[in-house]
């Protein structure tokens, strides 16, 4: 039987992404983004890859009028592991993981898939919400990074 591959043209997809930098956790990253966007987003199971132990946590949102998805999710995942070592001063030690590794910088993205936005007036809502920093648009360029972004 032949093996079929899936090509990243194969999941052409239209989206905008959004970084979004905040000191906060992302519990009340989406509660302000819920309040400011007129939106509901709500947690879903984390997004984990098979053989590593890092979890992300993502809150989704499914519009109806505006035919459209909203994903909040993590970008920074922590992990604690265990030290057998007796010369070390801790017995844990943690470790973390990039979501999207082009951005080490940015704590949350914001995915939008499909509908019609005006994401500069989305942005300038977003910036002023309580507890984000700042918020701006990113484009990737890894083909790994946009394979990352198929959550269904």
């Amino acid at each position: 039987m032949a093996k079929h591959r899936l090509k990243l043209h194969d999941f052409n997809q239209e989206y905008s992404l959004l970084a979004i930098h905040s000191n906060s956790e992302i519990f009340k990253v989406a509660h302000s983004l819920n309040g400011s966007l007129k939106i509901s987003l709500k947690r879903e199971n984390d997004i984990y890859f098979e053989n590593f132990d890092y979890k992300y946590s993502i809150y989704k949102y499914v519009s109806s009028k505006y035919k459209s998805k909203m994903f909040l999710f993590s970008n920074k995942s922590l992990n604690s592991s265990k030290v057998n070592t007796e010369t070390t001063l801790f017995n844990e030690i943690d470790t973390s993981s990039l979501f999207i590794t082009e951005f080490p910088k940015v704590e949350f993205f914001l995915k939008i898939e499909d509908g019609e936005f005006n994401i500069e007036e989305l942005i300038f809502r977003i910036n002023n919400c309580k507890n984000i920093m700042s918020c701006y648009l990113v484009n990737l360029k890894r083909d790994k990074s946009k394979y990352n972004l198929i959550f269904e």
